[in-house]
């Protein structure tokens, strides 16, 4: 039986989310529901920074068999490897081991795996000389890059821009779904259909974040000034 701790965990998160709801909040309210009870089995055990290691270890094997043409398999450790990018903050949280160099490992190894799965994809289509995907895989790399960039640096200026329709979960289920199905199915419209959805958004929430960063970095100097 949970432990009492585990549904205060839940019920704060979920009253959280009730506040500002998005489609990242969304995501986050359906894995947590789902994936909660695994994560708080696997805090007796496992370290969260072993699962944001396992994280990496699975993303690399992603970018493999992606690189390899196999996006039937890849898109399974895709979707394991994302479990274990959320159960090592469930697990950090429920047994109060949350750190500092834990939060920092956790988006550096993001960041790493957002890289090592779309290098994979990158590969595959440039061998296979598919070359608009190619492309528009390069510019989801820049895109994502910039992204989560502009949301880090605003923090460290003390401004929150967590805004726009895209944020990483969203964005890895429009990547890893499209190419799972192009897997089995072959039809590489699928993915290519895709792409062009997740570059659309991209560009939409990076101009909001940057769009936020500017109105906020507006109102410090002013009250600076004042």
């Amino acid at each position: 039986m949970f432990s009492p701790r585990w549904m205060e965990e839940n019920l704060d998160e979920e009253a959280d989310m009730g506040r500002s709801w998005s489609v990242d909040a969304g995501l986050r309210r359906f894995s947590s529901a789902v994936f909660h009870p695994l994560g708080w089995m696997l805090g007796h055990v496992l370290t969260p920074n072993l699962l944001t290691t396992f994280s990496v270890l699975t993303s690399a094997a992603v970018g493999y068999f992606f690189a390899r043409g196999r996006f039937f398999l890849g898109g399974w450790l895709m979707f394991l490897a994302g479990l274990f990018d959320i159960w090592d903050g469930q697990v950090a949280k429920l047994t109060g081991r949350v750190t500092t160099f834990g939060s920092f490992y956790d988006s550096t190894a993001d960041r790493l795996a957002d890289f090592l799965y779309s290098l994979g994809a990158l590969y595959h289509f440039t061998v296979e000389r598919v070359f608009d995907v190619a492309f528009m895989v390069v510019a989801y790399m820049v895109l994502s890059s910039l992204i989560s960039y502009v949301k880090a640096r605003a923090e460290g200026l003390g401004i929150s821009c967590g805004v726009g329709l895209l944020a990483r979960p969203l964005r890895m289920v429009l990547f890893g779904i499209p190419l799972f199905v192009y897997g089995f199915t072959g039809n590489l419209w699928t993915f290519r259909g895709s792409l062009y959805l997740v570059l659309a958004l991209s560009l939409e929430t990076l101009a909001h974040r940057v769009v936020v960063v500017y109105r906020g970095a507006r109102m410090k100097d002013e009250e600076r000034a004042a």
